[in-house]
């Protein structure tokens, strides 16, 4: 399995580029886990700690809206992750995870990433940086689309004078 654990963290994004031996190690504190079609991996508002690789199978990503109904957000597959932000802190978890497939996960869990990066800094660094960009990436999005919500607001008001 450790091959399998080494070439599913090299097929995922936030992994790639970095050194054999920095794969190696960062296998060594990656569990594997799997679950069923239909299981929950994530809930909403729950505490979490752990990134999750996909390596077989897909789950969907899910949103409850203010009546409490749920809304698939998007659908990953495998060398798709996801939980990432808990790597860097232990906040609630922004939304759903279902698996649609038996599926199985490369898990890292925070405090062992953390230790992994206290030992191999430049691969924690390199790590860390790719889900700072990744963060980046959905904070200029959001306001993006805080400005468009804004706009229609400002226009709509308008409309109505």
């Amino acid at each position: 399995m450790s091959g399998e654990v080494r070439e599913g963290l090299l097929a995922c994004s936030l992994f790639g580029g970095l050194t054999e031996s920095a794969v190696e190690h960062l296998a060594e504190v990656t569990e594997v886990k799997k679950a069923r079609a239909g299981d929950i991996v994530i809930r909403e508002g729950s505490e979490g700690d752990q990134l999750f690789v996909i390596l077989k199978g897909r789950v969907r990503t899910e949103k409850l809206t203010p009546y409490r109904d749920p809304y698939t957000v998007r659908v990953l597959k495998e060398g798709n992750f996801f939980g990432e932000l808990s790597l860097l802190d232990r906040d609630i978890r922004s939304a759903t995870v279902i698996t649609e497939t038996d599926c199985e996960f490369l898990v890292v869990g925070r405090e062992r990433f953390l230790a992994f990066g206290d030992r191999y800094p430049d691969a924690g660094l390199a790590v860390t940086r790719r889900v700072a960009e990744r963060l980046a990436t959905r904070l200029r999005r959001a306001n993006e689309d805080v400005v468009t919500l804004f706009s229609a607001l400002v226009h709509e008001i308008e409309q109505r004078l």
